[in-house]
């Protein structure tokens, strides 16, 4: 009985491990355009803090980019998020139990995106919404 008691202890430490050295999830995106109604799809490969996506843009551009997530906030955070809801308060102000993030996506066709979100994680789960705009100087909405 203690045998079994100790190789139960073994196998839930191990898995422990596992489960702290960060899984990867997979993840799905949508990428807003509210001026002409677009909608793009992307997924995103998401291991602890830091995530890669790619997605295709409606005219068939394909983007690729990372992300990387920090609790609380940082003090580079808010520019794109405060300019387009006309606050500034969003970079400086923390938002309880969530978590502030930047993405970056380099199409193949020249466009690029810089995004900023606000995310909560539960479980294994995460979810969120933000703001992206492009290298032409258009807005769109990230909700994933």
């Amino acid at each position: 009985m203690k045998k079994k008691n100790i190789l139960l202890q073994i196998i839930s430490f191990i898995v422990g491990l596992l489960i702290l050295s960060g899984c990867t999830i997979r993840h799905q995106a949508r990428l807003y355009d509210l001026e002409t109604g677009d909608v793009v799809v992307g997924t995103s490969k998401i291991r602890g803090s830091r995530a890669t996506a790619e997605f295709v843009l409606t005219s068939g551009e394909k983007c690729k980019g990372e992300s990387v997530t920090v609790q609380e906030g940082s003090v580079s955070w808010g520019n794109i998020y405060s300019f387009y809801y006309g606050s500034a308060s969003y970079s400086s102000t923390n938002i309880p139990l969530s978590q502030r993030g930047i993405s970056v996506y380099i199409c193949d066709r020249g466009t690029t995106f810089e995004c900023e979100y606000v995310a909560s994680t539960s479980g294994f789960s995460i979810h969120g919404h933000g703001v992206c705009r492009d290298n032409r100087g258009k807005y769109y909405r990230a909700i994933f």
